[in-house]
């Protein structure tokens, strides 16, 4: 198997933006990992910017900043639902958000359930509950092979752990940053 997903990842802790992006194998383990200095923006950015300014700091400043970093882009990212149309708007990639979910399993392992025109349920090999999967601005035809790469790597990986990784390190780089 060469997929290797990719994990997006921009958060705001005390008032600074920082962003990390993960390619990791099919087990999971990280092949490459790049993220963003704080960026913290001043009194002055913040009136100019106005209601707009997270919305650029994440996707202009932090996400395109790390794209261009990534020597050999993986074939999509997973980032959270929040982001995932905001982030489409600023960079043209592929995108899926990939949730833990609570609903009844959907019975053999790799079955799947679509719920909407841009949304299914995966149940993956190792998770009791399905995961919910939606699809960025991704046309159905594209999804479907999205969707088999995504069975194959739930056969080998846990889908939604790595960017649970992701979000802790940018975390504890963000807090160390400040406080020096």
């Amino acid at each position: 198997m060469t997929q290797k997903p990719g994990y997006l990842v921009t958060l705001c802790e005390q008032n600074a933006y920082v962003g990390g992006v993960m390619i990791t194998d099919h087990h999971a383990i990280p092949v490459d990992f790049k993220y963003t200095d704080p960026v913290i923006p001043t009194k002055v950015q913040r009136i100019i910017y106005g209601s707009v300014l997270e919305q650029y700091i994440r996707n202009h400043v932090i996400i395109g900043a790390l794209i261009k970093e990534i020597s050999v882009p993986p074939p999509f990212y997973v980032v959270s639902q929040h982001q995932l149309f905001d982030i489409e708007e600023a960079n043209s990639l592929t995108l899926v958000a990939i949730q833990r979910t609570q609903f009844a399993s959907l019975g053999e392992q790799g079955s799947v359930t679509r719920a909407k025109d841009n949304e299914i349920l995966l149940q993956g090999w190792n998770d009791q509950h399905p995961l919910r999967i939606v699809f960025g601005r991704i046309p159905a035809d594209q999804q479907e092979a999205l969707i088999k790469d995504l069975i194959q790597l739930s056969k080998t990986m846990d889908l939604v752990e790595p960017g649970e990784r992701l979000e802790k390190a940018l975390k504890t780089l963000c807090l160390e940053k400040i406080q020096e």
